[in-house]
C-alpha cells in the first residue's frame, strides 16, 4: 500500500507559494488602480486648467482689444490738443495784435489832448478853459489865441477830500494836433515850469498800457536830466530818442539805453 503522507505535506507547500506570489500581484494592482485615480484627478485637473486658460485667452483677447481701443482714442485726444495748443497759440497772437491796435486807437484819439499835472485844486475858479490859457501864457509864454483853440477842459476823475495831499490832473483838448504839438514842445524847451511856487508838467495823454510800457524807462530818464548837453523824448509808443551833440540814438529797452549812457560819463 503506498505512503500519502508525504504527498499531503507537498500540497500544503504549494497553496503557500501561490497565495505568497499572489500577494505581490494584489498589491501591484492596487498601485496601479491608484496612479490610475490619480492620473484620472490629474486629467480633470488638466481639463480645468485648459479651461481657465481658454478664460483667461478669451479675457486677454478682450483687453488688448479695449487697450487698443484706449490707445486710438488716446491718439485722437493728443492730436486734438496739439489741434488745439496750435488754434490757441494763434488765437493768443490775434488777442495781442487786437489789443496793440485797441491801444493804437486809444491813443489815437487822445492825440489832441494834453496833461498838466501838478496844479493845485480849485485853481481854475471854475472856468477851467480861461485858466488853461492863462497857464500857457505865464508858464510857456505861448499867446493862447493864437491858434490854439480848446474844444474842451477839465479835471481827472472825482474830487478829492479837502485834506487830500494830491490835485487832479488837467485834461486839455485842442481843437487842432499842431496845437497840442506846439504845447508839448515848448514845454520840453522850456525845462522847468512852475505855477504860483508849484511845478507843474504838461505831458501827453496817453492810455494805460502805453503808460506802463513807458515806466521801464523811469531810472533812466532820470540820469539823463542829471546830464549836461543831452536831451531825449519818447516815441510811439515805447522808443526813447537820446540825443548827444545833435546825434540822434534810438533805444528799445532800457538795458541799451544804460548802456548807453554808461559810455557818455
Amino acid at each position: 500500500m503506498p505512503d500519502r503522507k508525504p504527498a499531503a505535506r507537498g500540497e500544503k507547500k504549494d497553496s503557500k507559494d501561490a497565495a505568497s506570489a499572489e500577494e505581490p500581484q494584489d498589491e501591484v494592482a492596487m498601485e496601479l488602480a491608484s496612479i490610475k485615480t490619480m492620473l484620472q484627478g490629474i486629467a480633470s485637473d488638466i481639463g480645468e486648467v485648459k479651461g481657465s486658460l481658454a478664460c483667461l485667452q478669451t479675457t486677454v483677447q478682450q483687453l488688448g482689444g479695449r487697450l487698443t481701443e484706449a490707445e486710438t482714442r488716446i491718439s485722437n485726444l493728443e492730436d486734438g490738443c496739439c489741434t488745439r495748443e496750435k488754434t490757441l497759440g494763434q488765437v493768443g497772437k490775434t488777442v495781442e495784435q487786437l489789443k496793440e491796435r485797441v491801444n493804437y486807437l486809444e491813443d489815437a484819439g487822445r492825440r489832441n489832448n494834453v496833461r498838466i499835472v501838478g496844479v493845485k485844486e480849485n485853481s481854475e475858479a471854475g472856468d477851467m478853459e480861461k485858466f488853461v490859457r492863462t497857464l500857457l501864457e505865464e508858464c510857456l509864454d505861448m499867446e493862447a489865441d493864437g491858434g490854439f483853440e480848446i474844444e474842451r477842459a477839465h479835471r481827472c476823475g472825482p474830487k478829492p477830500n479837502a485834506d487830500a495831499k494830491f490835485s487832479r490832473h488837467i485834461l486839455v483838448k485842442f481843437l487842432r494836433f499842431s496845437a497840442r504839438e506846439a504845447v508839448l514842445r515848448t514845454a520840453r524847451e522850456k525845462g522847468y515850469t512852475e505855477w504860483k511856487g508849484q511845478r507843474i508838467f504838461f505831458s501827453q495823454d496817453l492810455s494805460r498800457d502805453t503808460i506802463q510800457k513807458r515806466k521801464k524807462y523811469d531810472e533812466v530818464k532820470r540820469q539823463l536830466r542829471s546830464m549836461t548837453n543831452v536831451s531825449y523824448a519818447m516815441l510811439y509808443p515805447d522808443t526813447l530818442r537820446i540825443t548827444v551833440n545833435n546825434k540822434r540814438h534810438l533805444f528799445t529797452t532800457p538795458a541799451e539805453a544804460k548802456a548807453f549812457i554808461s559810455t557818455l560819463r
